[in-house]
C-alpha cells in the first residue's frame, strides 16, 4: 500500500506541475504499475484500476491541454517578409490561386502568385482599400469612387454607389461577402455598416459603432464582426437576416497602449478571429479567449489566409507584404472572409 500511496503522490504532483514534468511522471507511474501489477495482493487491483483510469483521463486532459498551448501559428517558422514592392498594400484576397492586393496608395490593383513569385498589375488608377473574392469574383471596396466594385477582366464595374454627392464623404472601408452575394460594407466616418444586396440595394445593417474598419463573418455566418478602430475593440453582432444584425455586444479589447489600431479582420476554419492592431495581429478563439498575437515589424494593416492548404496568413503592413504559417487553416476558396 506505500507503493500504491506514492503513485497517488505522483499523480497529484501532476496536477502542479509543467506539462514536460506532468508527462514523465505519467510514464513513470504507468511503467511502475505494470512492472508491480504481479506482485501485488489481490486486494489491490481495484485500486490499481482506479489509478490507472485517473492517469488515463489526466493524459486525455494533458494532450488536449498541449494542442491548446500550441495555438494558431506554426512558431517554428517564424514570418519572412516577402521581396515585393508597394506603396501601401492594403486587404488581400485569395483566390484559390493567387492572391489580389490593392495598393492604396499606388492606386494599383496587383494579382499575385505565390508559386512563382510573380506580382501582375491589374488594373491601375484605382484607390481600393479592401477586396473580398467570393462566388467566383472579386469584390472591392472602391474607397476613392465611394463605391463598391467588381472585378471584370481588367476593369471595374459598380455594383453599388454608397455617397451619390459630388465630394462624397461616406466611402467604403473594408468589406465582407456572404453566402448570397450580399456585402457588408464598413463606412469609417458616419460609425456605420452598410449591406448591399447582389441587385445594389444598400441599407444600413450596424449603426453608431465608432470608427468601423476591418470585419468578418463566422464560418456559419451566423456572427459578424466589426472592429472599431479608435478605441480598438471588436464588437460582435448576431446576423438574424441577410444585412440585419441584433444583440451586439463587445467581443474583445486590444489593451496595447494608446496607439490606435483595430484594422483589417479574418477568420480561420475553427472560426478564431484574426484583427490587426497597432504593433501585432491578435487572434481570440469564438469565445473572446486571447489566443496569441503574431508582432509586426511594422504596422500591420490587414491580413488573409491562403496558399494551397490555406495555412498560411498573409499580412499587409506600412513597409509591405509578409507570409506567416499557421497550424489552422482559411475558409475554403471561395469562403474567403
Amino acid at each position: 500500500m506505500a507503493d500504491l500511496n506514492l503513485m497517488k503522490a505522483g499523480i497529484i504532483a501532476c496536477g502542479s506541475t509543467n506539462t514536460k514534468n506532468q508527462n514523465a511522471l505519467i510514464a513513470e507511474s504507468l511503467t511502475f504499475i505494470n512492472q508491480a501489477a504481479a506482485g501485488l495482493n489481490p486486494r489491490d487491483w481495484l485500486e490499481i484500476a482506479m489509478l490507472r483510469a485517473l492517469m488515463f483521463g489526466l493524459a486525455c486532459s494533458l494532450f488536449c491541454l498541449a494542442a491548446q498551448a500550441e495555438g494558431p501559428v506554426k512558431t517554428d517558422e517564424p514570418y519572412a517578409r516577402l521581396p515585393l514592392q508597394f506603396g501601401l498594400c492594403d486587404g488581400p484576397s485569395w483566390t484559390g490561386k493567387s492572391l489580389f492586393i490593392p495598393d492604396v496608395k499606388a492606386g494599383i490593383l496587383y494579382d499575385y502568385d505565390p508559386v512563382s513569385g510573380m506580382l501582375t498589375k491589374i488594373t491601375e488608377n484605382v484607390r481600393i482599400s479592401g477586396t473580398c473574392y467570393r462566388h467566383g469574383r472579386l469584390y472591392a471596396s472602391d474607397n476613392g469612387n465611394a463605391r463598391i466594385s467588381l472585378l471584370d477582366g481588367h476593369d471595374l464595374t459598380t455594383l453599388a454607389v454608397v455617397d451619390t454627392a459630388e465630394k462624397p464623404v461616406n466611402k467604403p472601408n473594408d468589406l465582407v461577402v456572404d453566402a448570397q452575394g450580399g456585402v457588408y460594407v464598413t463606412l469609417t466616418k458616419p460609425n456605420q455598416v452598410v449591406y448591399v444586396t447582389r441587385e445594389g440595394k444598400v441599407s444600413v445593417a450596424v449603426d453608431g459603432l465608432p470608427t468601423p474598419n476591418g470585419l468578418t463573418l463566422s464560418p456559419d455566418e451566423k456572427t459578424l464582426y466589426v472592429a472599431s478602430y479608435l478605441p480598438k475593440e471588436i464588437w460582435a453582432y448576431d446576423v438574424t437576416a441577410p444585412g440585419q444584425t441584433a444583440n451586439g455586444r463587445k467581443f474583445a479589447f486590444m489593451d496595447d497602449g494608446k496607439d490606435p489600431g483595430a484594422d483589417g479582420m479574418t477568420i480561420d476554419a475553427d472560426g478564431n478571429v484574426y484583427c490587426a492592431g497597432a504593433k501585432a495581429v491578435w487572434i481570440w478563439n469564438p469565445k473572446g479567449e486571447l489566443l496569441g498575437k503574431i508582432e509586426t515589424p511594422a504596422r500591420p494593416i490587414n491580413c488573409k489566409f491562403g496558399d494551397a492548404d490555406l495555412k498560411t496568413l498573409y499580412i499587409t503592413c506600412f513597409d509591405g507584404l509578409y507570409r506567416q504559417r499557421m497550424t489552422v487553416s482559411g475558409l475554403a476558396p471561395g469562403r474567403d472572409h
